[in-house]
């Protein structure tokens, strides 16, 4: 039996989606760990991140766990659902953290930026990436967005 090649697109659509989350092909920066980190800021931060991707008039959204986690020595581990959607970066002395996930699954691939910030509370921000997908052939380009909340535990 065929399958619509729609279905097969949206297949591969939430499969790319679940990996994780955005910026452009090239990413983001990964910010430097700052010198003076905040005590407040260290610990561990659990919540969901909500995605969003977006191909040839087709949207898909769902929504994903998470954990944030500062270390003392002013890095931080963005970990989502999956073990290999995890970016190790530097946080500044205000909070700020950016990092990049790449994303390889079946037959798609594609890069997300994630910009976020702690607050010793709450860890929030904002991803955007985009990525292609082969469907039988055709490469469709992915657009993802989405952003995510996280409370310190």
């Amino acid at each position: 039996m065929k399958f619509p090649l729609a279905l097969i697109f949206t297949i591969n659509l939430l499969f790319l989606s679940a990996c994780g989350g955005g910026s452009s092909s090239s990413g983001v920066d990964p910010t430097i760990a700052g010198e003076n980190i905040p005590a407040i800021f260290v610990g561990v931060y659990k919540g969901t991140l909500n995605l969003t991707a977006e191909a040839i008039s087709l949207t898909e959204s769902d929504t994903f766990e998470i954990t944030i986690t500062v270390f003392e020595d002013g890095t931080i581990r963005f970990d989502g659902d999956e073990p290999d959607e995890t970016f190790t970066a530097g946080i500044t002395n205000d909070g700020d953290f950016a990092g990049n996930i790449t994303i390889t699954e079946d037959e798609c691939n594609g890069t997300v930026g994630v910009t976020g910030r702690v607050d010793g509370t709450t860890a929030t921000g904002t991803l955007e990436g985009d990525g292609e997908c082969d469907i039988s052939g055709l490469t469709v380009d992915v657009d993802l967005t989405g952003d995510f909340t996280a409370t310190k535990q």
